[in-house]
C-alpha cells in the first residue's frame, strides 16, 4: 500500500491505468451497495436515501423521558459588590503583585515566554 503510495507521488497525478484501478477499487470498497430493511435488501437509491433520512431523524429527536431539573435547588448568587469587582479593570499593583507571586522559571505561556522574562521588564 504504501508502494503504491510512493509510486504515486512519484509519478505524479497524471491519468494513468495505474490510478484510475486505485482509485475505482477504493471507490468500489467504499461504496455503500445498499441497507437491510425489516429483513429485506434493498438497493434502491431512493429507498436508502429515505430510510438513512428517517433513521438519523428518530435518533436525534426529542424524546418524552424525565429529565432531572434543579427545581428548589438554592445556587449562591453574587452580591452587587461582587459583580462590579468582576468588571473593575486590574490596577498595577494588583498585576505586579499577582506576577511576582508566580514562580519565574515555570513553563512559558502562549506567548512562548515564561515568568522571569516578564519580571525583568
Amino acid at each position: 500500500r504504501q508502494k503504491s503510495r510512493a509510486k504515486w507521488l512519484k509519478e505524479g497525478d497524471n491519468n494513468s491505468a495505474y490510478f484510475h484501478k486505485v482509485i475505482n477499487f477504493r471507490r468500489n470498497y467504499n461504496a455503500l451497495q445498499g441497507i437491510l430493511i425489516d429483513g429485506v435488501w434493498v438497493q434502491q437509491p431512493e429507498v436508502v436515501k429515505r430510510e438513512a433520512v428517517k433513521f438519523f431523524l428518530k435518533r436525534i429527536s426529542e424524546q418524552n423521558f424525565f429529565r432531572p431539573t434543579l427545581d428548589g435547588v438554592h445556587f449562591p448568587s453574587l452580591t452587587q459588590r461582587q459583580r462590579e469587582d468582576l468588571i473593575t479593570p486590574f490596577s498595577d499593583h494588583e498585576l505586579k503583585e499577582a506576577v511576582w507571586s508566580c514562580g519565574g522559571d515555570k513553563c512559558p505561556g502562549p506567548d512562548g515566554f515564561n515568568f522571569n522574562f516578564i519580571k525583568e521588564f
